[in-house]
């Protein structure tokens, strides 16, 4: 039997105290962040201290979920 596809909402919510800093959350439960650093994008996975380099804030958000999906289902 194939399981029936979800869909999900993902919220992209700016950090007011820095306008370059946002968070990704799945519903209640956070992804990561995002901190705009010279013309990149670093992407913080949970507690993962080491960052993944996009150059595209869409590509940042990608990163995100698809580690998120990695380790997570």
């Amino acid at each position: 039997m194939a399981n029936r596809k979800k869909s999900v909402e993902i919220n992209l919510k700016d950090i007011s105290s820095d306008p370059e800093t946002y968070e990704l959350w799945d519903g209640k439960k956070y992804i990561g962040t995002i901190k705009k650093e010279g013309d990149r994008f670093l992407s913080f996975v949970e507690r993962n201290e080491t960052p993944f380099k996009s150059v595209k804030l869409d590509d940042a958000i990608s990163e995100l979920l698809m580690q998120y999906n990695l380790h997570n289902h």
